[in-house]
C-alpha cells in the first residue's frame, strides 16, 4: 500500500483520507485556534462528516485544503465567530442525487454572527443546477448556494459560487423584524445560478463590491441582483454596490422590486456607485406601491453606472409615484441598448391599471444615451385610468444618435409636452351601497361559468339568499413553473367579517364552497394564489368579479363579462390593459341591444371604451369580450370598469343592479 505524508494526514486507498485524531483534540481542547479540515477526513465520495465536524468544532480559522479533487458533500450549516478559508482551487461540489428538500442551501447561516467565508484564487461553491431542474426534484427556487438569515457581520470574499438551484446569495429573514445586518461581500463571482446572482429581502448596512453576477437563467426574475423585501417590516437600509458587474443574464441586471414596502416601512437608503451592466435584459429596474400609503419613502443613487447592451430597455421604472423615493441617476450612461430594434426607448416609466397616482419622482443629472438607432429615448405607459402627466422629473440628458447630439433639459414645460393626460374625460370609480342592489337569477341550479382565470389575487363578489345553499367551485391553475400557493381562500360575510377559510388544493384539484347563510347578502370571495391562477367552474349563485377599488387581473382567459349600467347613467367606461413586452388582449364593448359599439384587436396598454351619456341613458346590460390578440402574446391583461357600479358578472342571466 502507497502512503505519502501531506499535513500529518495518511492517505491509505481509494481516495480517502485518515482524520489527524491528535490535532482533532488540540481544538475541541482549544489548545489550537486554527485547523484543516482534513484533520477530520476526507472522502473523494462524500466528505459531509468531516466538513460538518469541522465547522461545529468552532475553531476560530478553519482552512480547507485542497486536497486534489473536490468535497463532495450534502448540505452545511456555519457557527458563530469562525472564519472558513478556501484554499486556492478548493471546490465544495453539492453531492449529487441530494439537497432533494426544496429550500436545501449548500451553506446555511441562519441567525449566525461573525462569520467569514474566504476563498483564495479560483476557489469554488458549486451545486447542480441542471439536476434540480428535473424530476425526481420538485421545482423549487431556494436550493441557493449561501442562504443567510438574520445575520450579523457576514464576511464573503474572492469566492466564485456557481450553479445553484436557487440563488448565488440568499439575504433573508429568519425572525420576523431582523435584517441581515453588517455584510460585506467583496470580489465574488455568482456564476450561472438558476433564479439570481444574489437576492436581497432584508439588509441593513449591507456592502457588495467587485463582484461579478452573470449567467443568471432559469426561474424569473433571474436577474444578476435583485432587492425584493416580502413584508413591510423588512428592510433595505444602508446598501451600497460599488465596482460591480451584472452581464448576460436571462433577467434584469439590477433589479429594485418594492411594492411589499410602504410607507410605514423603514425609509430605503440604496446608492450604487460605479456600476455596470452588459447584455442583461434590462440594465436596472426600479418598481415600487403607488398609492400614497403603499409607496415607500428614502433614496436611492445611481452614480457614475454604465448601462449597455441590455436587449430591452437600459432604465424601466414602474408605478413610482414623486411621493416615494426619490430616485436619481448621476451622470450615468446608457450605450446600445436594444440594438435590434426600436420598440423599446432607453427609459421606460409606467404605471398600472389600478394606479392611482403617475409616475414621477425621478432626477437623471448629467446622463448621457447613446442610441444605436432614431427613436424616443424616454416613453411613459401609462395604463393608470385617470393619472395625469409624469411630475417631478427633473435633470438634463445629452443624447446621441448617429453623430448627432441632442441636449435635453427636463422642464416642467418640456415634460407636459411630452406626455399630455391619456385621456380627455376623467371617469372615477364608483362607490354603491349592495344593500340597494337587486337582483336577477333566472337560472336554475349550479351552471357553469366562463374559464375567466384570475392572476394573483382579486375579489369575487356573490349574492346568497337565506335558507339555500350557496355553491361556488373552482380550482388553482399553474402558471410557468410557480409552485402551488398555499394561502387559503377567504369567504367574508356581508359585514365584512371573516365567515369561512378553506384551504387552496394543488393544482387541479376542485375547491368547493359550499354553506347555507341564516340572512342574504353579498358575500366575498377573496383569492391569493401568487404567481397562478384560479378560475370559479361553476356556480349556482349571482358572482360577479370586483373592480370597484382596483382592477382584475387575468391572464390567457377568453369570454364573455357583463355589466349592468343603471338607468339615467351619464359617461362610463371600460378600461383594458395587457401587460407590456407585446403582452395583449382583444376586447369588444357589445351594448344592450347587441350591438358591437367598439372592438380592439390587440391591446398592450391601457385602452378606453367611453360610452356617452347618450349611450348609457338607458342603461341595462352590457358586454365586455376578451379573448386572444391578433398580435402579441395572450398571458396577462387587466380589466376595470368605471362610472358605474365596479362589478363584471360571469353570467348573462344572474347579476344585481342599482
Amino acid at each position: 500500500m502507497k502512503t505519502r505524508l501531506i499535513v500529518g494526514v495518511t492517505l491509505l486507498a481509494a481516495g480517502v483520507w485518515a482524520a489527524a485524531p491528535e490535532q482533532v483534540a488540540k481544538v475541541m481542547a482549544g489548545e489550537l485556534k486554527e485547523a484543516r479540515a482534513s484533520w477530520w477526513g476526507f472522502d473523494k465520495e462524500d466528505s459531509t462528516r468531516a466538513l460538518r465536524a469541522a465547522i461545529q468544532s468552532r475553531v476560530p480559522r478553519l482552512i480547507v485544503d485542497n486536497m486534489g479533487s473536490p468535497w463532495i458533500t450534502e448540505p452545511l450549516s456555519c457557527v458563530s465567530d469562525q472564519e472558513i478559508v478556501f484554499e486556492k482551487g478548493v471546490e465544495i461540489l453539492a453531492k449529487k442525487g441530494l439537497f432533494m428538500g426544496i429550500s436545501d442551501a449548500l451553506f446555511s447561516l441562519a441567525c449566525v454572527t461573525n462569520v467569514t467565508l474566504r476563498g483564495k484564487t479560483g476557489a469554488t461553491l458549486r451545486m447542480r443546477r441542471a439536476d434540480y431542474d428535473a424530476p425526481p426534484y420538485t421545482h423549487a427556487e431556494w436550493r441557493h448556494v449561501l442562504n443567510i438569515k438574520s445575520s450579523v457581520n457576514i464576511n464573503v470574499y474572492g469566492l466564485t459560487l456557481a450553479e445553484s438551484g436557487g440563488d448565488g446569495i440568499y439575504l433573508g429573514s429568519a425572525r420576523a423584524g431582523w435584517p441581515n445586518r453588517d455584510i460585506h461581500i467583496k470580489n465574488v463571482v455568482c456564476d450561472r445560478n438558476y433564479r439570481q446572482g444574489i437576492s436581497v429581502i432584508s439588509a441593513e448596512n449591507l456592502l457588495i463590491e467587485n463582484t461579478v453576477l452573470r449567467g443568471t437563467a432559469g426561474t424569473p426574475p433571474a436577474a444578476g441582483i435583485d432587492f425584493e423585501p416580502n413584508f413591510s417590516a423588512e428592510r433595505l437600509k444602508n446598501c451600497v454596490m460599488r465596482d460591480c458587474v451584472t452581464e448576460n443574464n436571462q433577467g434584469d441586471g439590477y433589479v429594485f422590486y418594492l411594492p411589499n414596502l410602504t410607507r410605514a416601512s423603514e425609509p430605503v437608503s440604496v446608492r450604487l456607485e460605479n456600476c455596470r451592466s452588459s447584455g442583461d435584459l434590462v440594465a436596472a429596474r426600479v418598481i415600487t406601491g403607488n398609492a400614497d400609503e403603499e409607496a415607500v419613502r428614502g433614496e436611492m443613487l445611481f452614480s457614475r453606472c454604465r448601462f449597455e447592451k441590455s436587449q430591452r430597455n437600459g432604465v424601466a421604472v414602474g408605478r413610482k409615484p414623486a411621493s416615494g423615493i426619490k430616485l436619481a441617476f448621476d451622470r450615468c450612461v446608457l450605450a446600445d441598448c436594444a440594438s435590434h430594434t426600436n420598440i423599446f426607448p432607453d427609459i421606460l416609466l409606467s404605471n398600472t391599471i389600478s394606479d392611482e397616482q403617475p409616475a414621477g419622482g425621478l432626477r437623471l443629472d448629467r446622463m448621457t444615451i447613446l442610441q444605436p438607432m432614431a427613436r424616443p429615448w424616454l416613453r411613459y405607459q401609462n395604463n393608470a385610468p385617470d393619472s395625469e402627466t409624469v411630475t417631478a422629473l427633473t435633470g438634463t440628458v445629452k443624447v446621441k444618435q448617429g453623430k448627432t447630439w441632442q441636449k435635453v433639459k427636463l422642464t416642467p414645460e418640456w415634460v407636459k409636452a411630452q406626455f399630455p393626460p391619456r385621456f380627455p374625460v376623467r371617469v372615477p370609480r364608483v362607490a354603491v351601497d349592495l344593500a340597494k342592489a337587486r337582483v336577477t337569477d333566472r337560472a336554475e341550479g349550479v351552471r357553469k361559468l366562463p374559464l375567466l382565470r384570475l392572476r394573483h389575487k382579486g375579489t369575487y363578489v356573490f349574492y346568497a339568499g337565506p335558507g339555500k345553499e350557496a355553491l361556488l367551485a373552482g380550482q388553482q391553475m399553474q402558471v410557468g413553473k410557480y409552485l402551488a400557493a398555499s394561502k387559503p381562500l377567504v369567504v367574508r360575510s356581508p359585514d365584512g367579517h371573516m365567515f369561512k377559510k378553506l384551504p387552496l388544493p394543488p393544482f387541479g384539484q376542485r375547491a368547493e364552497i359550499r354553506f347555507t347563510p341564516a340572512a342574504a347578502g353579498y358575500y366575498t370571495l377573496e383569492v391569493d394564489v401568487g404567481g397562478n391562477a384560479f378560475a370559479l367552474l361553476e356556480a349556482n349563485v349571482p358572482v360577479a368579479f370586483d373592480t370597484t377599488k382596483k382592477a382584475a387581473s387575468l391572464i390567457a382567459s377568453a369570454g364573455t363579462l357583463f355589466a349592468a349600467v343603471p338607468k339615467g347613467t351619464g359617461v362610463f367606461a371600460f378600461g383594458l390593459a395587457g401587460e407590456g413586452d407585446g403582452e395583449a388582449v382583444k376586447a369588444t364593448v357589445t351594448d344592450p341591444t347587441g350591438k358591437p359599439v367598439w372592438t380592439n384587436g390587440a391591446i398592450t396598454q391601457m385602452e378606453r371604451f367611453t360610452a356617452t351619456e347618450g349611450q348609457g341613458e338607458p342603461g341595462g346590460l352590457w358586454q365586455v369580450t376578451v379573448g386572444r390578440p391578433s398580435k402579441g402574446a395572450f398571458e396577462d391583461f387587466h380589466l376595470e370598469v368605471l362610472g358605474i357600479p365596479g362589478y363584471l358578472f360571469l353570467s348573462r342571466e344572474r347579476y344585481w343592479e342599482f
